[in-house]
């Protein structure tokens, strides 16, 4: 079991793998190993997805996965 925290300056869906995982800004559970973050639709969010490995987390010390505001 590992610990991730998807930042973004607002809430919104976060998906692991395609999966509806939970909240952004929130620590969520995932398996171990790489996995692909979005936020979903709309896709007003950059990079429009993350590939990262997650693995040696703590609920404490999760991962930060970080998406920006699109700029317009």
């Amino acid at each position: 079991m590992e610990f991730v925290t998807v930042k973004y300056w607002r809430r919104r869906n976060v998906y692991i793998n395609g999966e509806k995982s939970g909240y952004t800004n929130m620590t969520l559970r995932t398996n171990r190993g790489t996995q692909v973050f979005t936020l979903g639709d709309p896709p007003n969010y950059q990079p429009t997805r993350r590939r990262v490995t997650v693995q040696n987390t703590t609920v404490i010390k999760p991962l930060v996965v970080s998406f920006k505001k699109k700029e317009t």
